[in-house]
């Protein structure tokens, strides 16, 4: 709203505008009137008539104008594309009252405001593979799939040998290069449809459908291998990595994907165990049957080393 300082200020100058403009149209009618007397064309009573009907069509309009108060201005969010996060209507909300905006309307329905599920990062932010959340959800989902077309699928678990002394030797800037690097070789290994994920410090998850516990070794097998290999020059010298795999088969005596995960884990601690940059696999669990028929470790070829 505006202040009494404000008003008076626009008073002072409307005022001047009207006085102006009063000044200049009796200006102009008098020159005016000289120019008719001068050519004899008309009489003082006329001349005068001419003189006040300039000045009252000029000062009039403007004498109203000073008068009528300024109008409101149009509040700024109405120019947004996008309306205010207090003036959005739920879905399922009853219509607005009658004057609202329409393009407010149709903008604000068609907002989608994302829940929480929606804001969770797929992708971790160091190694690039999927976070853990993610491949839960997406395990989930095949996990149903896997029951009833009674496919073969396998779960790895891997985990880098002796980060935390790579990290209290070389700092946490080359504990990281390294599990990027270990992530980098397993991505490498992998299906395009595998499932890689990152499940917190130097533990990796893998999932693979389609896939025997024959398979699954072959290929826990080949990433141990390339992992073995790696070498890392950081600040003039060579950093070496291992990592040791667990793995577990999904068969017909696993009730959710839990079971899974803990035996992998379990078989990881075996490897760890038996001093690491090993595979080892639970045991292999019952058959459940593959509908081609297909024989054992045939669903997956294997790979080169």
């Amino acid at each position: 709203m505006p202040t009494a300082p404000a008003d008076s200020g626009r008073l002072l100058r409307q005022t001047g505008v009207v006085v102006a403009a009063v000044a200049g149209s009796a200006l102009l009618g008098y020159g005016l009137s000289n120019s008719l007397q001068q050519a004899g064309l008309s009489s003082p009573a006329v001349l005068s008539a001419v003189v006040g009907a300039v000045v009252a069509a000029v000062a009039v309009p403007l004498a109203l104008w000073a008068r009528v108060p300024q109008l409101p201005r149009m509040p700024r969010q109405w120019l947004q594309r996008k309306p205010p996060a207090a003036a959005a209507a739920p879905a399922g909300s009853a219509a607005p009252a009658e004057g609202g905006s329409a393009q407010v309307i149709a903008l604000s329905t068609a907002t989608v405001t994302p829940g929480p599920a929606a804001q969770r990062p797929v992708r971790d932010a160091l190694t690039g593979a999927y976070t853990q959340q993610h491949f839960v959800a997406a395990a989930d989902r095949e996990w149903s799939r896997l029951r009833r077309l009674n496919e073969d699928a396998a779960l790895l678990m891997i985990d880098i040998d002796h980060l935390r002394p790579i990290n209290d030797e070389n700092g946490q800037a080359c504990g990281d290069a390294v599990l990027v690097e270990v992530t980098r070789q397993v991505s490498a290994t992998l299906r395009q449809y595998d499932l890689l994920a990152r499940f917190g410090g130097g533990v990796l998850v893998v999932y693979l459908p389609h896939t025997d516990p024959i398979g699954a070794l072959d290929v826990a097998e080949r990433i141990r291998e390339r992992a073995s290999a790696l070498r890392l020059a950081w600040n003039g010298k060579t950093v070496k990595a291992t990592v040791s795999v667990g793995v577990a088969g999904i068969g017909a005596n696993h009730g959710a994907l839990d079971d899974v995960i803990a035996e992998a884990g379990n078989a990881l601690r075996e490897a760890k165990a038996a001093g690491r940059n090993c595979v080892r696999a639970a045991p292999i669990p019952p058959k459940r049957g593959a509908a081609n028929g297909s024989a054992l470790g045939a669903q997956r070829p294997a790979g080169p080393a």
